[in-house]
């Protein structure tokens, strides 16, 4: 069963509208009424919802407004606009917004509940029909090793010479790559605890290539086959969109990036994470862009619940230092860089000194090895002076190593440089990301007044993306960024209702709720009663 939200700024209209959905032979469990753009929000981050109707003209946010939102918020709530305006303009602007449909007043009764019908039965049978098909599809390892596939993975590998014909190139494998702005995204496919046979991997990678290229069809996107569980695709900014600032670029990234994960999720019923690039300009900028994308993927073993990840979120932190580590030191230096928590930071560096058992047994108590990593660690430490402070000076190896030792007294001093390292470097994070959230709560603290506020305006304050501050948020606060706004806006009420005689409509405007008969309903769902029971 479903549930409808309606949103119009007549009373009459929401009531109609959600009266004939009730009566209609619908799968809907409720149906709900926002008679402006900012109850339609509130309900949105309190509800789950499957299908918005929404007017266009609206006073306070109008319908275009509130569909932005939810593009930024919920790409996948689908949006179904019903306006008494017929202009080109204002449907394509919708369309153009993601509306799966534009109705015009007055709207005939069976139409109105054909399209929703049908919007609901999309919502479940759409992927779930893709799977099929592609279950049902002959699946060979030659289609996955295609000339496509090969051409495509050899140009994020590194650019290909000047002298090639790329545009002959891209016609022979039927690819159209005009930009002139890229990026590029990579999905990672977790298979977690089941066991698939190498056809079923292969089989759910087609169908995941396959809804990437449905959610992005709009993007003149390109996806195909990366290595092992990877998918790649390659994202093009044209001509008309450069003028896109960097916030509303970082917007349309992450939304997709949002899309991705949520859709592989829903119809494969696998987790999938996310790394996006930043758009840079040219085709030689496609290696520099995968590179960023599968360093912003490996952020998932810090942010564990987080699916989707854009690289010029962790640039801020300073802590991806690019050094070309041994393999098993290589590992190692990812989880230091992370900044784990806890006890979760130890495992691998009691793993990594079990690895190195032999070097420790040697005869040799001045072993290389060992203070070739310290020097390693110690390098990254130094690129990240700016997070860790001056706290990296006592882990000079120089200092910190007394030899000789015997080959037990090294294993123990290289554990504790270890462990220090992370130590610090967790700290060192964990204090960032507080001062990343501090600086949010204060800018909340001061707007949670305002009718319009919305998550991109805290991001753009903090200069992240609205999705990792969303995650960063709920990581240090353990509450997410609406709830904290929810909660701002429920205990301003409650003091001037029981220390002013302001009016219910006066405390509504003055906290940020368009209309008091909304703001009762968040109060009475927020306090379990009525505004009018607090006063007696």
């Amino acid at each position: 069963m479903y549930t409808i939200m309606v949103v119009d700024d007549e009373a009459i209209v929401c009531q109609s509208i959600k009266e004939l959905l009730e009566q209609a032979d619908l799968p809907v469990s409720q149906v709900l009424t926002a008679y402006n753009g900012y109850e339609a929000l509130d309900y949105l981050r309190m509800e789950s919802v499957d299908l918005v109707l929404t007017d266009i003209q609206m006073d306070g946010m109008s319908g275009i407004e509130l569909m932005e939102s939810i593009l930024s918020e919920q790409p996948n709530i689908p949006v179904v606009v019903i306006s008494a305006h017929d202009e080109f303009e204002y449907a394509q602007k919708c369309i153009r917004l993601g509306a799966r449909d534009y109705l015009i007043k007055p709207v005939l009764l069976e139409h109105l509940t054909s399209v929703v019908r049908r919007e609901l039965a999309k919502r479940h049978e759409k992927y779930h029909l893709l799977l099929e098909d592609s279950l049902k599809l002959k699946f060979s390892m030659s289609g996955m090793a295609s000339l496509r596939t090969y051409i495509l993975n050899e140009m994020l590998a590194g650019p290909l010479e000047q002298t090639d014909d790329y545009e002959f190139i891209f016609e022979q494998i039927g690819v159209q790559l005009h930009g002139p702005e890229f990026a590029v995204a990579v999905i990672d496919l977790l298979w977690g605890d089941k066991a698939f046979s190498l056809r079923d991997r292969n089989l759910l990678k087609y169908a995941a290539v396959n809804i990437a290229e449905e959610t992005l069809k709009d993007l003149n996107a390109v996806a195909y086959y990366g290595q092992g569980n990877r998918i790649n695709i390659i994202l093009q900014l044209k001509d008309p969109e450069r003028s896109l600032t960097r916030t509303e670029r970082m917007t349309k990234l992450n939304v997709m990036g949002k899309a991705l994960a949520e859709n592989v999720s829903d119809y494969l019923h696998l987790d999938a994470i996310v790394g996006i690039s930043p758009f840079k300009h040219g085709l030689s900028s496609l290696t520099g862009c995968y590179s960023a994308a599968s360093d912003a993927a490996k952020w998932h073993g810090l942010y564990g619940s987080q699916r989707v990840f854009y690289s010029e979120d962790f640039t801020l932190r300073e802590a991806q230092v690019k050094v070309n580590w041994q393999e098993k030191t290589n590992l190692l230096a990812e989880w230091l860089e992370l900044g784990r928590k806890g006890g979760e930071s130890e495992e691998p560096i009691h793993r990594f000194i079990e690895d190195m058992a032999p070097v420790f047994e040697t005869g040799d108590s001045t072993a290389g090895i060992p203070l070739s990593v310290a020097y390693r660690v110690y390098s990254s430490l130094l690129d990240m002076h700016t997070i860790v402070g001056d706290g990296y000076k006592a882990l000079d190896p120089l200092t910190y190593f007394r030899f000789p030792m015997s080959g037990p007294e090294l294993k123990k001093r290289m554990t504790d440089y270890l462990l220090a390292a992370a130590r610090l470097i967790r700290v060192a994070m964990t204090n960032q990301d507080q001062a990343f959230v501090k600086k949010a709560t204060a800018y909340i603290r001061s707007h949670y007044q305002d009718k319009g506020l919305k998550i991109q305006d805290i991001a753009e304050e903090v200069h992240l993306s609205p999705n990792y501050l969303s995650c960063l948020f709920k990581l240090v606060t353990d509450e997410t960024v609406w709830d904290f706004v929810t909660r701002l806006r429920m205990e301003g009420a409650m003091q001037l209702l029981l220390h002013t005689q302001k009016k219910r409509y006066e405390i509504a405007d003055e906290v940020g709720y368009e209309s008091p008969e909304h703001f009762s309903r968040v109060f009475k769902r927020y306090y379990g009663k009525s505004p009018s029971a607090v006063r007696g």
